[in-house]
């Protein structure tokens, strides 16, 4: 096939940058894309410099971030202030008194081991003059044990956990209790997982450990931390009973809070170094040997446990000596249980924890009131000692209310409750009536109010006796009535709340403006802060609370006196000011101006505003912060805006600090940087506006909140619209804490696709299509993390019915297939979109630019909304390709996942794969959190209600959990089977044929243990054989009790995709243990490894995945050992699939992998590249760093497939295979490696050392793994030590360029055909193979697809850019010899260009050219293979190879085909319902005869008009129309008799590896040979080949043999069958022994193919029709003298009205002008007059419809007038309407032959004028047997009799015309 253009449309490259340009954007091209603000083009330049110059490293002002903590929190002096949260109070204490610490990243307890870890690699001493030993365990349990092992052998330990991981150690605890070694545990206590995941705080975790033998001291505020922390230690190290040291999680752990710091010269006072001693004279050695930890049995275990008694009897004497010495040393002192309140109280609150702060500050508040009430503080739960408890409280007591933070389902009351009930009772106390209830559990908020509640409940006649607090329990009404708020603050508390995006640096500031308040005033200052579920860009909430006095409120802000709205939206979204005081400041940060807010503030927020008398400012902070260069973090310009309008303190002052501290922070990024910060200060002081709070406003109507919506949500048709409604809306308003019980289902379980509701509008900017410029590649999609960037496809009747933007921004879908009958559109969610710009960046052709996100949501709002109502089309289009897979729905939508997060596009993919039968077990880690957090749901379910099943367990047993679902799934199955089984067997049991088919089928796949076969598009046959059998099911399931059973359980029909997701620090630490079990299994489950190389949902700590020199938490010096190879470990297993995937990079190799993955009949691991926000890079860059990684052999792509083994194929395949890149540059672009460098530049070379030689060794490693690159190369060596060039010169170099991998397949395909022949070969990818090796090669032969409009193939760009050298010499290839061949479709402009490309190159550069380049055109009926097949015969000759390889074997079957009985009359599918890939059936109306039915006459030229109208098929004027034939059923008989079939015999075929042709799954042998496969078409030499194959007569099989080895009796042969016209069903008659199989057969002959015809008419004319006018193909045999009809046109011929036909609209290349004024010149012969028709029908049409049209000049020919002058009446009436001239020309009509090239030159001015002076274009129509080039040398003549000039200068007037789209020629062959 001719090439159709070589101009690219996008540049050189067909405009997709190469990647050494996209590792480092141009910042040229992001700002005109609206990407890449100045602090990200600052920081790309840095990086830049350190790429060049890694010494620069060390310059202090080049540094990146921060770091984490100060170390000067350990330096401080002895009473000096600090402001700390508890977290640090605690850690700053256990690294005082310490020797060693096993730590385990877990929240909210994190942040300890994390300060530790830090304080140790800065060489800070402890207590003891040593740094602290450090070391981060795989899990809680190994630390645990670590800690053991560290306290037998002498050292004082320490560890810091929570929740679920203090439940790990519990194991451990016992044993280091019964042994009595002395440790304190500091516990940030926090819930434990039940129905869901809560990370906050409350006291489940710790109440499952006080069997253990450990203390339990409990701290209430961030001060006692501090101090408890201390006597825990002290008191531990003369005990040496173990100590739990635990305080409220989040709550305590991370309040901010000013204190005096102890030092260490006091702490280190305290010690009893006696203690100290004893401790070490204990431990295991050698020198003094003791035995611990023996087995004991009964008759002494019993005795053993009371032997520890006594350290108990002693502990509590052993705290208050503590405490009192403590307090004699500091002057603090805490009671181990506290007394607060009346000391004649009557009714007192027992409480334990933060919440004790509360009770006391609302009990003084009440005292204040004349109320006698008190608190019982209990800071020593364990031991309990009731004597100092009842010494405690006051002898006056009558009621005691207890307050338990922890629930214990069935029990008779809480543990503090029956505590302090037996208590009573053994104390006999038995008048004291005592209460319990249950308060902020998962740090639900505990307030005065509360407080008040509880002692309300007490002073009533018949009190609650069990009760919860805080909540509304409306379904078993235990809750206690809650008054108005509160305030119990000290006089002169300042209150502030400010409104924040995550990430925009609100917290931040925050933290800072209260330790600069702290420690640079006599303030006292409290911080909280409240942050939502989102890993960035969700809602923060800022507490501040500044006063003169110590605050002791340990809740949120509730009445503020200052607030700030960081994000214009939260004003409209939120009721905000509903917590502001009467006279407070609010202030906005908004784009608007102040005459906009009467528009733009909601009523609620302008009543409340005028009602409080509020002051209100705006500031536009944004437009500050980019003006000054700081892009969307407002945090410094909002923090200047608090001190101005505060008042906490003078302005003056707060800036001066202000400034100092912003050069304290960021002075190591640089002066510049500094410098933007403060102008940026500067800029806001002046940028706030007073606005007038207008007194109207308190007029405006709000309406009522309404009634709550119904409960049981999960009962309603649409779960998930329910659940918004309730749950969803209330939360996402922050309104939450309101809902009453009754709104939540028991158990936890949620709906899916919530998250579709939210709709956060967190983007600054969000992307636009320019769809002129979109190649339909789909990237974008692929790549956007949050699904907010998505193709469509429409009908033209669903366009019609679009808004404006969705009509104007559509374009024909291009690809072929099933594409072809609809628009295409990529659409992008502007209110979903977080701006990560990855969609932007990724865009071959610039085709998506980032705009204002208001503009955007204004402009798209509705098209998204459209686009979405569409059906789904994903099950028409092949999902076994990247663009495909695209098409399909996304089942993970609009996630709480980081901008540009890389976890979500794997996931995502996984769903779009798999998601209507995927079941995920999810470890906890991000993949958790941004997949499931309350009230946003990503995983969402298509139209059928069918999507994902997830659910989560624990982080450290996700495979066992996965394992137990998977076995669980498999039991149900074999019960269904079995249940199948006896309903078949039961002659009772009546079902219809149809159903006790499918049943049968079924059984037998199960019983075999089939695989689940991918169908073609990648359906699951399990899965389809669940949709016929559901309806059948449901219909059939009353005749009998065993098919309702069977319909009960229909769900086990399908096959589960079981998926174990997770992050590296489950699959490579925590839960190893677990999936190492599990790939050890033969269960067919897959694994899917989200790798950040590190713990991202906790911060950013170290995991054994961290790389070798990479700086993390826990691993601040840069991680010693190298990165474990998981998946060369489970290789070794020899059963496991193991994939190394990266979908940044190589998509289809993600894509096959998971299609792999889910196919293989065992386990399978796969490894996802997933880059993340924590390894010190913009996320932005994603892609470029990815493939930087990959190419510097950082990341090797490859794939491991056991089952090839079994095939005698290498199972390894590497997908990467050439390190290219440079891993400096890769090292240096990462915060995580460049953060070493600066700390310590020698220790960072020789780690980076370190990790590039453990990089190069595995790329060596995998290179012998994938041994076909290396055989090659063995090959050389041994002829190059030889000397026998020769030998080496024959070897033949295989390479290819390839996206999809098709390319590559037949690369290897021709590899083992080139080696079939004897000759030798090698195969690999362009970049692969070095460019300097080309010259030396002999023979190269190049296979190399084009991607979309011209693009180069992702694996040949590096080395076409290096044959572009301009240094390059045009002899370069002088001694190579080459082919090439292109594979591409043709609906694209720029069809197999970079084939072309590379040919000419090679040309170009010396290179002796084998043969003509050879194109495979996907359009073609046999795809690619039709090209492939002709081209390779060729290639043999050439090569002088023989034609015939060396050792021939029937090929493995490409196609598993069952068969039964069956009857022709009666198919298993209907015939109208075999409908092709891409085709529609329409309607078949008029088949009319236009010319006369005469023996003298000897043409048949028709007319037939196709009714569109209800279809989805539309046309454009110049379309074509593609027909499927089917081959008439008398002849199909005859070919099934023939070959020995039962026509009437039913099939059910599955397509195996290899197949290439389309077949329905059912149908019955005779529609197999009408309806599918071309009997009657011409074969090809492959088939020959094939056919020989089955000859079982020797002379036959020799006489194929011959044609294929094109001997001279097989050329003359071959030559007389080509006269004949045989078809495949000649040949079966010919050669009467080869009777292939069906199996074989479907791949040998190719499908039947469509034939286009040019459509005849307009659709502005017949918009609801078709039109075509076609003539009859027929021939008669030469040898027979038989006719025979063509099969497309006697197929046509013979169809009456009514008949459906298969048809496809095809674009031609027939292109209108787009000025309806241009003329129209138009040349048709014969039927070649359809096209002209639609193109007068369509000018005729514009001009009655009354718009101006140019002239159109028709040039018809044809032989007689009086029988072919086509549509005559019709003419004639255009041209009396003065639109056409028409010139015919009859050829036999006259003597002399008058053709209507002759026309046009007798018009040749006429046609001049409007050619070159009236911008006119001109078509020709007809057979490409001689009319182009007649037509094309009559215009010729005209330009040269017209214009005077030469012949050359004609031709190129000609040639500018066809460049220009003037000159077009559509011609048939």
């Amino acid at each position: 096939m001719a090439l159709r253009g070589l101009t690219a449309p996008f540049g050189m490259y067909g405009g997709l940058m190469l990647a050494e340009e996209r590792v480092t954007e141009d910042p040229d091209r992001l700002q005109a894309l609206g990407a890449g603000d100045a602090a990200d083009i600052e920081y790309e330049q840095f990086l830049k410099a350190k790429a060049t110059q890694r010494a620069m490293f060390q310059a202090e002002n080049k540094t990146i971030v921060a770091q984490c903590h100060d170390t000067e929190l350990i330096e401080v002096g002895s009473g000096k202030q600090a402001c700390v949260d508890g977290n640090q109070a605690a850690a700053h204490i256990a690294y005082a008194l310490s020797d060693i610490a096993f730590i385990y990243p877990i929240t909210p307890s994190s942040p300890m081991g994390e300060m530790v870890d830090e304080w140790a690699a800065q060489k800070l001493k402890n207590c003891y003059g040593q740094t602290l030993s450090v070391t981060e365990m795989q899990s809680e349990a190994g630390a645990a044990g670590a800690l053991h092992g560290a306290l037998k052998s002498g050292a004082f330990g320490t560890t810091f956990t929570a929740s679920q991981g203090l439940l790990l150690m519990i194991p451990n605890m016992f044993k280091i209790a019964g042994e009595l070694l002395p440790c304190v545990m500091h516990v940030a206590a926090r819930a434990l997982a039940t129905q869901s995941l809560s990370i906050f705080g409350d006291h489940s975790d710790v109440m499952a450990c006080r069997s253990t033998g450990w203390a339990m001291f409990a701290s209430e505020s961030v001060e006692m931390t501090q101090y408890h922390a201390l006597i825990a230690h002290l008191v531990t190290m003369e005990t040496r009973v173990p100590i739990q040291h635990f305080f409220d999680g989040f709550r305590t752990s991370h309040e901010v809070n000013k204190i005096k710091l102890l030092d260490y010269d006091t702490i280190k006072s305290m010690i009893d170094w006696e203690t100290v001693k004893a401790h070490h004279e204990s431990a295991l050695n050698p020198r003094h040997p003791h035995m611990q930890g023996q087995s004991q049995g009964p008759d002494i275990f019993f005795q053993a446990c009371e032997a520890s008694n006594p350290a108990y009897d002693h502990l509590i004497e052993c705290f208050e000596r503590k405490a009192a010495l403590v307090e004699e040393k500091t002057g603090h002192r805490f009671a181990l249980y506290g007394y607060d309140g009346h000391p004649q109280a009557e009714n007192i609150i027992v409480v334990m924890g933060s919440g004790a702060v509360t009770c006391s500050e609302t009990a003084a508040y009440l005292m204040d009131k004349g109320e006698k009430v008190g608190v019982l503080k209990v800071r020593l739960f364990r031991p309990w000692c009731p004597q100092r408890f009842l010494a405690a409280m006051p002898a006056s007591v009558k009621r005691v209310c207890v307050l338990d933070r922890t629930k214990e389902p069935g029990s008779q009351g809480e543990p503090l409750l029956t505590e302090v009930a037996a208590t009573f009772h053994l104390m006999a106390r038995h008048e004291i009536i005592v209460v319990g209830g249950r308060y902020g559990l998962g740090s639900k908020e505990f307030t005065p109010n509360m407080v008040v509640a509880c002692y309300e409940n007490l002073k009533r006649e018949t009190p609650k006796l069990r009760f919860t607090v805080g909540i509304n329990d409306d379904v078993t009404n235990m809750s206690l009535p809650v008054g108005d708020w509160l305030d119990v603050l000290p006089k002169g508390t300042t209150e502030c709340m400010f409104y924040g995006l995550g990430s925009d640096g609100t917290v931040g500031a925050n933290k800072s403006a209260v330790k600069l308040l702290a420690l640079n005033t006599d303030l006292y200052t409290q911080a909280y802060f409240e942050y939502d579920a989102k890993k960035s860009g969700g809602v923060t909430i800022s507490h501040l609370r500044f006063g003169p006095k110590p605050i002791k409120a340990p809740y949120n802000v509730r009445s503020a006196d200052y607030i700030a709205i960081h994000k214009e939206s939260y004003a409209q979204k939120y009721d905000i000011t509903r917590n502001l005081k009467p006279g407070g400041v609010c202030v906005i940060n908004c784009t608007w101006s102040k005459d906009e807010l009467d528009s733009k503030l909601p009523a609620t927020m302008k009543k409340t505003l005028a009602d409080k008398k509020a002051k209100l400012f705006i500031i536009d902070a944004t437009k500050i912060a980019v003006k000054a260069g700081l892009g969307k973090r407002i945090n410094m310009i909002m923090q200047s805006v608090f001190f101005k309008l505060s008042g906490v303190m003078p302005l003056k002052e707060a800036l001066d600090l202000l400034k100092g501290s912003i050069k304290k922070m960021y002075g190591k990024k640089g002066d510049k940087v500094v410098q933007m910060n403060i102008d940026g200060v500067d800029a806001s002081i002046d940028g706030v506006i007073e606005c007038e709070v207008k007194p109207e406003w308190a007029k405006c109507e709000v309406s009522g909140v309404g009634e709550k919506t119904a409960s049981n949500w999960w009962e309603q048709q649409n779960p998930s619209q329910g659940f918004a409604k309730s749950i969803q809306e209330p939360c996402n308003n922050l309104d939450g804490n309101e809902l009453p019980v009754s709104t939540f289902q028991p158990g936890g379980r949620m709906p899916l696709g919530t998250s579709q509701y939210e709709k956060r509008g967190i983007a600054i900017k969000v992307p636009r299509v320019d769809m002129d410029l979109c190649t339909q590649c789909n990237k974008c999609s692929l790549i956007c993390p949050h699904a907010a960037v998505r193709p469509f496809l429409l009908t033209q009747q669903e366009l019609s019915a679009a808004p404006a933007g969705v009509k104007d921004g559509s374009r024909p879908a291009i690809g072929g297939g099933a594409l072809d009958s609809y628009q295409y559109r990529i659409q992008v969610a502007p209110q979903d979109c977080t701006g990560c710009e990855l969609c932007v960046r990724i865009c071959p052709a610039d085709a998506l630019k980032l705009q204002d996100t208001n503009k955007v949501i204004e402009l798209e709002k509705d098209n998204w909304d459209y686009m979405l109502s569409l059906p789904d089309r994903g099950d028409e289009i092949d999902k076994t390709t990247v663009k495909g897979s695209q098409f399909q729905k996304p089942y993970l939508e609009f996630s709480g996942a980081c901008e540009g997060c890389g976890e979500t596009p794997h996931v995502k993919l996984m769903t779009q794969l798999f998601g209507e039968r995927l079941v995920i077990a999810n470890a906890t880690g991000c993949s958790s959190i941004w997949g499931a957090s309350n009230p946003s749901f990503p995983y969402t379910v298509n139209s059928k209600g069918e999507g994902p099943a997830w659910a989560n367990s624990l982080f450290e047993d996700n495979a066992e959990f996965g394992l137990g679902m998977r076995r669980a799934f498999q039991q149900r199955r074999d019960y269904l089977t079995l249940q199948v089984k006896e309903a078949l067997e039961d002659e009772s049991v009546k079902m219809s044929e149809k159903l006790r088919k499918l049943l049968n089928q079924w059984e037998t796949m199960r019983l075999q243990n089939q695989h689940d076969l991918l169908l073609p598009k990648g359906r699951s046959i399990y899965h389809q054989l669940l949709e016929k059998l559901e309806p059948l099911l449901t219909e059939e399931r009353q005749n009998h009790a065993k098919l309702q059973n069977l319909f009960d359980l229909r769900d086990m029909f399908g096959r589960i995709s079981f998926w174990m997701v997770g992050g590296d620090g489950w699959a490579y630490d925590i839960g190893y243990g677990g999936l190492d079990h599990v790939i050890a299994s033969e269960e067919h489950v897959n694994i899917l490894v989200l790798d950040t190389e590190m713990y991202s949902n906790t911060g950013g700590q170290a995991s054994k995945s961290t790389p070798a020199g990479a700086m993390a938490k826990f691993a601040e010096s840069g991680k010693l050992t190298a990165k474990k190879d998981l998946c060369r470990m489970a290789m070794t297993y020899k059963n496991v699939y193991v994939a190394s995937i990266c979908v940044h990079v190589n998509p289809q190799q993600a894509v096959r992998a998971m299609l792999e993955a889910d196919a293989y009949p065992g386990p399978s691991l796969i490894v996802a590249y997933s880059p993340c926000i924590s390894q010190g890079f913009p996320m932005a860059e994603s892609i470029q760093h990815c493939q930087l990684a990959v190419d510097s052999g950082y990341w090797p792509l490859f794939r491991y497939n056991p089952e090839l083994a079994s095939a005698g194929n290498n199972p390894f395949q590497l997908d990467s295979k050439k390190v290219k890149g440079d891993l400096y540059k890769l090292l240096s672009q990462e915060n995580r490696f460049a953060a070493v460098m600066r700390r310590d530049p020698k220790h960072a070379e020789e780690l980076d050392a370190k990790l590039k030689q453990a990089v190069m060794e595995k790329n060596k490693l995998l290179q012998v793994l994938g041994k076909e690159d290396l055989e090659g190369q063995f090959h050389k060596l041994v002829e190059g030590l030889s000397g026998d060039s020769a030998s080496a010169g024959e070897s033949i170099t295989i390479l290819y360029g390839s996206e999809t991998g098709n390319a590559e397949e037949q690369a290897k395909n021709l590899l083992q055909d080139v080696r079939a022949r004897g000759m030798k070969a090698t195969v690999s990818a362009l970049d692969d193979f070095d460019v300097e090796e080309l010259p030396s090669q002999k023979t190269i032969v190049l296979v190399i697809s084009t991607c979309g409009l011209g693009e180069f193939p992702q694996n040949s760009k590096r080395t076409w850019m290096a044959l572009q050298s301009q240094d390059m010499p045009m002899t370069y290839l002088s001694d190579v010899k080459f082919a090439v061949f292109g594979l591409g479709d043709s609906t694209y402009a720029q069809f197999c260009y970079a084939a072309a490309a590379f040919d000419v190159r090679f040309g170009e550069l010396g290179a002796t050219r084998l043969l003509p380049r050879g194109v495979g055109d996907d359009r073609d009926a046999d795809r690619y293979f039709t090209g492939w097949e002709a081209w390779l015969p060729e290639l043999w000759t050439v090569l002088g190879a023989p034609l015939m390889p060396e050792v021939r074997t029937i090929p493995e079957p490409c196609y598993k085909i069952d068969v039964s009985p069956g009857d022709a009359s009666k198919p298993p599918v209907a015939d109208e319902e075999i409908v092709p890939p891409g085709a529609a059936k329409l309607t078949l109306l008029t088949n009319k005869l236009l010319t006369p039915e005469s023996a003298d006459y000897d043409r048949d030229i028709r007319h037939y008009e196709f009714k569109i109208k209800g279809t989805n098929v539309s046309y454009k004027t110049g379309d074509s129309l593609a027909v499927w034939p089917r081959n008439p059923v008398d002849k199909v008989q005859e070919v099934c008799k023939l070959l020995g079939f039962d026509a009437g015999q039913q099939l059910r075929v599955i397509p195996l590896e290899g197949a290439r042709n389309w077949c329905p799954e059912e149908l019955s042998v005779q529609q197999l040979f009408t309806h599918v496969l071309d009997v009657f078409g011409k074969p090809n030499k492959k088939f020959f080949e094939t056919l020989s194959l089955f000859a079982s007569d020797e002379k036959e099989k020799a006489t194929l043999e011959s044609i294929v080895a094109n001997s001279e009796d097989g050329k003359q042969l071959y030559k007389e069958l080509s006269n004949d016209f045989v078809h495949h069903a000649d040949v079966f008659k010919r050669f009467p022994s080869a009777r292939p199989p069906l199996e074989q057969l479907i791949n040998m002959i190719p499908v039947l193919k469509p034939r286009s015809y040019s459509i005849a008419s307009s659709p502005l004319m017949h918009p609801d029709m078709i039109q075509l006018c076609v003539v009859q193909v027929d021939w008669n045999v030469p040898s027979t003298k038989e006719f025979r009809l063509g099969e497309a046109t006697g197929y046509l011929k013979k169809q009456a009205s009514g008949a459906q036909i298969m048809c496809a609209v095809r674009q031609s290349a027939i292109v209108l002008p787009k000025d309806t004024l241009n003329p129209v010149i138009m040349a048709g012969m014969g039927t070649g007059l359809a096209p002209w028709r639609a193109v007068t029908q369509d000018r005729i049409a514009q001009k009655r419809a009354g718009q101006a049209v140019g002239p159109c000049m028709l040039f018809f020919g044809a032989r007689y007038a009086k029988y072919e002058y086509l549509y005559r009446e019709e003419f004639e009436q255009y041209i009396n309407e003065g639109v056409l001239t028409m010139h015919t020309a009859f050829s036999r009509d006259q003597a002399r032959k008058i053709y209507v090239q002759h026309r046009i030159v007798e018009a040749g001015p006429t046609i001049a004028q409007m050619m070159l002076r009236e911008n006119g274009h001109f078509y020709v129509c007809g057979s490409a047997r001689q009319v182009p080039e007649d037509i094309y040398a009559a215009m010729k003549q005209v330009m040269m009799t017209s214009e005077g000039c030469s012949e050359l200068e004609a031709e190129a007037t000609l040639s500018n015309l066809k460049m220009e789209g003037r000159y077009t020629v559509e011609a048939w062959s």
